[in-house]
């Protein structure tokens, strides 16, 4: 394993990236399942992480959607935008299997991967442990004011945290199909993209989860096309946009770093 990958992977993670570099050396450490009891709880929805361990702790923000799929950006120096993606989490009380982080073009790309066990405690508290005994824990947050609406119209910009090409989207957004979903397309000078924001059940001014895929084309070193997990919030991140005031769109996708943000033009 490379040297910029463990180092990327131990600031998303923290140290989660040593149990990678021992298994490649021959070596490993599992975890226990161990007993729990409550549930099923209902965790589809908006949440934080935050992780500590030996190297520090770093946070970040994601989505839980209906099928478990669970997927966080990190929002904290000196690696914004770096992507976790845990294993199926779908409320029933415990969880296992393997989790993913992603590494951005700044911060060198690449990934790794290892094990976690976690325990759901409630609908808003989720724990856990990697397998090299570094810790986690999610807890439910509301990261927009108001209600979720279909962003519509030109006059859009959107910013890759930590992409090293050409990083201005022009983008045009039309509701389609039920509550707040919406498609968009643009580009930019070497890329077009285009994707779908479908928003899970319940109505457009409650639940502020989205099923996102995003596809870009044409170009000579576009980012990888993938789908994953999308929401509206209040907050400008990763200060694209100078932390105005406003509704900002984010999508994360499952299998890479590439963290799309989305914001309104003003004149």
């Amino acid at each position: 394993m490379s040297g910029k990958i463990q180092a990327i992977i131990s600031v998303v993670c923290l140290t989660f990236c040593a149990v990678f570099t021992m298994s490649c050396g021959g070596s490993s450490k599992s975890t226990t399942t161990t007993g729990c009891t409550g549930g099923p709880y209902n965790v589809v929805g908006d949440w934080s992480i935050n992780e500590s361990g030996n190297a520090g702790s770093s946070s970040g923000v994601g989505v839980i959607n209906s099928s478990g799929e669970a997927v966080f950006f990190q929002t904290s120096e000196p690696t914004p935008g770096d992507v976790l993606a845990l294993p199926a989490i779908t409320g029933t009380c415990s969880f296992s299997g393997t989790a993913t982080a992603y590494g951005t073009p700044a911060s060198g790309g690449g990934s790794a991967s290892g094990t976690v066990q976690g325990t759901v405690s409630s609908d808003a508290s989720i724990s856990g442990t990697f397998s090299n005994g570094n810790t986690f824990s999610l807890g439910s947050i509301s990261p927009l004011s108001g209600s979720v609406t279909a962003f519509s119209g030109n006059n859009y910009i959107g910013e890759i945290e930590g992409w090293t090409g050409d990083n201005i989207w022009l983008l045009t957004f039309a509701p389609t199909g039920s509550n707040a979903s919406m498609n968009f397309s643009g580009s930019n000078t070497l890329c077009d993209i285009n994707g779908t924001f479908t928003q899970e059940g319940g109505n457009a001014s409650t639940l502020n989860v989205f099923d996102v895929s995003i596809t870009y084309t044409t170009g000579i070193g576009c980012p990888v096309s993938g789908s994953g997990i999308g929401f509206e919030s209040s907050s400008d991140y990763f200060n694209i946009n100078g932390g105005a005031q406003g509704t900002y769109l984010y999508a994360a996708p499952s299998n890479n770093a590439f963290v799309l943000e989305i914001f309104k033009q003003t004149p």
